[in-house]
Order: C-alpha cells, then structure tokens, then sequence
C-alpha cells in the first residue's frame, strides 16, 4: 500500500541522513542552498553541505551533499507559530536563514564548524546587512558568504555595461533566436539555406539567448555570430513568405542587422563570451576548488584586462568580421552621423575614422564595465579567506602574509606560535622542489599533509577545501526534483518526495542496504497492517 511505501522510503531517508551525520561530523563544512517552485506550486529549499574527507584508500576529497528538500513556506509556517488566522507566510531573510540553519541542526546538532555559506546571490539569501547570510553571520561570525562564482561571472556582461549599442545588441539576438526556435518551419528552412551553403559549420541550430541559463547565454552569442550569413540569406527569402507574420518580423530584424552598431557589438559580444565560456564550464564542475576557480577568474581577468590595455589589435579583427557581413547586407561599417551634442548615444572620438569610434564607443566600455563588475563581485572579506591559498605547495607565501586568516580562524588553531612553527616545516618540506611537484589544490595538499606532524596547516586546508565556490550542486538537485514531481505525481507529500530524490542521489551509498532500511522499519513503534 502507499502508506507502507511512504514508511519504508522514510526509513531510507533516515538512514542517509545517519550515514551523512557519521561522514560529516567533526569536519569543517559549508552550506549551499537554493530554492525553486515545484509542478505542486511548492517553494523548495534544497540545502547541501560541502566538506574535505578521506577516501577509504586514504587520500581527501570534497564532497557536496544534498541533505535535505524541504517546502520551505511551511517550514516558517511551523518555525513562527502561525495561527490559523494568518493567511500571509512572511518569506523575510530571517525566517530563511533559520530554516537553513535549523536543518543543519537537525542532521549535525553541532554547527561551530561552519565557515561558510554559497547563494546565488537574490537579495533575500545573499544581503550581507538583512539576508539569510546575515542570519548565519550573526550565530556563527566565522561563516562568511559567497556568491557563487558562476553567477557572478556571467552576470558580468549583462550589467558590467550600459552602452546602449551592446544593450540593442543583446535584445536583438534574443529576437532573432526567438524567431527561429519558436517556430519548425523557420527552424527548418534555416536548416535547408544552412545546407545549400555547403559549409562544414558543425552548429545547426540557433540558441535562445536565456537570462538565467549562464552557459546558454554565451553560446547563443557565438552561434548566431557563426550563422549570421545564413541567418540573413534565410531572412531574406522569408520575406516573400505568403505568411503575413514572417515577412514582417523577418523584414524589422534585417533592419536591426544592417546596422553597423550592431554588428560590431555583436562581435565584441562574441570575443568576450569566448574567453568566459571556458570558465563558466569549469565552475559548473562537482566539488570545484577555490585555488582551481580563482586560477579561472585571474586568467579571465588577466586577458580582459590585456585587451583593454592594447585594443587595436582586437577591435581590427571585430571590424573586419562586420565588414564581412556587411558586404551581403549591401551597408558599410562606418559611424553613425555624430552631432555636436548627443544626449542619447555616445559620440567620442573621431566620427571619421571607423576602427577609433567603435573603439571608445563600443569596445573599450564594454571591456572596461565587465573588468569592473569582475573585481567588485568579491568581497575584501572573500578575498581574506582566499588567502588561505598561499598554504598550497605551488602558492606558498610567507608567514607575514597569512596573519589575517590566522586571526580568523585561530579558534580552531594552537597558539600562534605552534601555528607559525607548523607553517615554517611546511615551506621547508617543498624548498628547493620543481613546479611540476607542487601540489595547486587544497585537497592535493591535503594528500602531501602528514596530519600528525602538522595538525594546523591540515587543519586550515581543509578549511580552505570546505569554502563554497559555486551553487551548481542546488541547481543539479532540482532536476532530480522536477524528475521525480511529475505532472501525475505532483500531488506526493514532501517527505515522500525528499526521501525519493535523496535515495537517487545516494543509491551507491554503502550504509543504503536492504538490511539497514528493514532494521529502522522495525524500531517504529506503532503495527503495520500489511495489505498483499
């Protein structure tokens, strides 16, 4: 019967979050979380907790558990004491962030050891005055938050710069990518001009440009920069379409691509997007290292910041690709008619020269707004944390350097001069070793640690392991919750669901047996009446 299911799925979940107590406790850990709606029109809290551990074989791993789904409006409506005559359930920052700790509490009873928290960064969960990250700050003042470095990476281009240009640029191509998407005969006829232009492009399809979908954001750019010349032949033919709709919308987006502000932003778009591709997949993988994501990010910086110094170069290769497609749209790339005063589009620079307005206009504050928006996305208190960076073998930095991470995490150190000694062996053990030997990561390092020699500088290692890096972990989980809430089982109780999507997550889990779950259906106290 359903209810026997129900009882035996909550004895599997019971017995994955004892084993998840045993494997965390007394480890240093951080807490991710996120929320969704559900098919059922459910606000789900998915809260997972990354930690450094050792393997069976004995080398160290991080791990991002998922550990509990829960409706959280009715979490506050029991965690405030709702009567039943208050409709409305306050979503406020402080109800969130206890409900996040309370679950914590409820699987580890002891927290002290959490040092961080990751969100994506909405106002609610992220506010460092009011939000959830402020609720755990204040119980536990060595929990400082992160933004997940995904979002704040590719959230880069879309509010790194106001120029108009790059703006009209964005919305056109989500236009164009809609047009084509939303429809089988365009997608089709599309396919059929990309065909007859007998080229080895290997992309077929457009992709939607999406706010949310980061990944999506910067590979619709550069496939719409690739198919821009069969983007156009098509348009074109679809403006004798016998459909009333197609011949117009295919007429005002050939408008918007013969402009050559356009084209231009769009190149540059696509130059940018190419260097922060790479690194926004690696931040999407499982259990990603800080030294790993901030290598990402420097390097990003690093050649964004090489651009802007020296943007000839760059803005002559942007140019002669609009030059390309402006030849088949029958317009030339030039600037537009500059005034003596604009008030609503920029006119610096020379009007005449092509390459040095569309430098000052375009390239230069689109380069400059994202190195902003980059170096201000992290915080001088996520930058002190990252210094533990400088204990890792390839990062060493000297004693003075680390004192401000000693401060802040000395309670759960020895005396700063058995810290200081522990730091001195553990420079001398990789002196003189070449590059290719020094570990880059926290749990390499941990590997190359004798934890019996130098309990401290393990200690901060796996502090440095546990800080959170991204929120992807969250996002995967609620894939499996969309799996498992389907349209036809969207009406299953909460601790149905959580129990199903936990047992799918920890189906290899070795204390998950038949045994231990038919063990814990036995110590409930109450008679079943099997039904056969």
């Amino acid at each position: 019967s359903k209810t026997i299911q129900n009882d035996i799925l909550e004895c599997a979940g019971i017995v994955i979050r004892n084993s998840n107590r045993r494997t965390i406790d007394e480890h240093f850990f951080s807490v991710l979380a996120d929320e969704t709606t559900d098919r059922a029109g459910r606000e789900q809290l998915v809260v997972v907790l990354r930690y450094a551990t050792q393997q069976a074989g004995g080398n160290w791993c991080v791990r991002e558990d998922p550990v509990r789904v829960v409706d959280l409006l009715e979490e506050i409506r029991l965690g405030t004491g709702m009567t039943e005559e208050e409709v409305e359930v306050k979503m406020t920052e402080e109800n969130v962030g206890n409900v996040i700790l309370e679950k914590v509490r409820e699987l580890l009873g002891d927290t002290h050891k959490l040092i961080g928290c990751g969100f994506d960064g909405a106002a609610t969960m992220s506010s460092q005055n009011i939000g959830a990250a402020a609720v755990l700050k204040r119980k536990h003042p060595l929990c400082e938050y992160f933004h997940c470095a995904m979002h704040a990476l590719n959230l880069c281009v879309a509010a790194g710069c106001k120029q108009r240009d790059v703006q009209a640029c964005m919305t056109t191509v989500q236009a164009i990518t809609s047009f084509f998407n939303t429809s089988a005969k365009r997608m089709h006829a599309l396919q059929r001009t990309l065909q007859g232009k007998d080229t080895e492009q290997p992309r077929k399809k457009l992709i939607t440009l999406c706010t949310t979908r980061f990944l999506e954001r910067h590979d619709s750019i550069i496939v719409l920069a690739e198919l821009l010349p069969v983007i156009i032949q098509c348009l074109t033919e679809m403006e004798s379409w016998h459909s009333t709709d197609t011949r117009s919308k295919a007429s005002q987006l050939l408008g918007s691509l013969r402009s050559p502000s356009f084209l231009v932003a769009l190149f540059a778009l696509e130059a940018i997007s190419a260097v922060l591709l790479p690194v926004s997949r690696g931040l999407q993988a499982r259990s990603i290292d800080v030294a790993t994501a901030a290598q990402g990010l420097d390097a990003c910086i690093g050649t964004l910041q090489s651009w802007r110094d020296e943007p000839e170069q760059h803005v002559a290769i942007i140019l002669k690709k609009a030059e390309a497609v402006a030849d088949d749209l029958g317009v030339s790339v030039r600037p537009p008619r500059c005034p003596a005063k604009a008030t609503h589009r920029a006119n610096a620079g020379d009007c005449s020269d092509s390459a040095t307005y569309f430098r000052i206009n375009c390239f230069i504050p689109l380069i400059s707004g994202t190195l902003e928006q980059l170096k201000a996305r992290f915080g001088h208190r996520q930058q002190i944390s990252f210094k533990l960076c400088g204990l890792l073998p390839a990062q060493l930095k000297p004693w003075v350097e680390m004192g401000p991470v000693i401060l802040r995490y000395k309670e759960f150190l020895e005396a700063e001069a058995v810290v200081e000694a522990e730091h001195g062996i553990w420079v001398a053990m990789w002196k003189g070793k070449s590059a290719e030997l020094l570990p880059p990561t926290a749990v390499a390092a941990l590997d190359n640690c004798p934890h019996q020699l130098l309990p401290n500088i393990s200690s901060l290692l796996q502090i440095l392991a546990a800080l959170p890096v991204t929120t992807a972990e969250p996002e995967r989980f609620f894939s499996r919750v969309t799996l498992a809430a389907t349209s036809i089982r969207a009406a299953m109780t909460e601790e149905r669901l959580e129990a199903i999507c936990l047992t799918q997550v920890y189906r290899e889990c070795p204390d998950l047996t038949v045994d231990a779950v038919l063990e814990q259906f036995c110590q409930k106290p109450w008679k079943k009446s099997f039904v056969v």
